[in-house]
């Protein structure tokens, strides 16, 4: 217990030795020493889109739910990859969340099919229009097909 008690006395009389030796050095009262410790603003110094004028857009990869179905190997949308995992039971393979202004986007995906059927990867292309009065899009590319809601 008495260590204890040494230690904090002499944490204290080091603290106050400290703002001593700040005071005597600058000449100043208290209210004029510098902060040691500030902190660094790292956010956005510019006023960004307007949130009421970006759409939501979510979209969910999924392998084709047939047995023996085609797998995702990869997928796109406006050029930007959605990172593809491997499967679970459920057949998913990725989710990607994008705010996009309106306009008209690409959304590209290659598919593998049954190693007896030639070609074994095929390369799909969808154009997806995102209207200014849309609140949020659900796209779900399950296999070949695409749904967008």
């Amino acid at each position: 217990m008495s260590s204890i008690r040494f230690f904090q006395w002499f944490l204290f009389g080091a603290a106050l030795l400290g703002v001593t030796s700040v005071v005597q050095k600058h000449k100043t009262p208290f209210k004029e020493i510098p902060l040691l410790a500030q902190n660094t603003y790292l956010g956005p110094t510019e006023p960004g889109y307007n949130s009421e004028s970006l759409i939501r857009i979510e979209i969910i990869v999924q392998d084709s739910p047939e047995l023996g179905g085609v797998r995702i190997l990869e997928a796109s949308f406006d050029g930007h990859n959605i990172p593809i995992k491997s499967p679970d039971i459920y057949g998913h393979r990725g989710v990607a969340s994008f705010q996009l202004m309106p306009g008209t986007y690409k959304l590209r995906w290659t598919v593998k099919r049954d190693a007896y059927i030639w070609p074994r990867t095929v390369q799909h292309e969808e154009l997806v229009h995102v209207s200014p009065r849309d609140l949020w899009i659900q796209i779900t590319v399950e296999g070949d097909n695409a749904a967008i809601r």
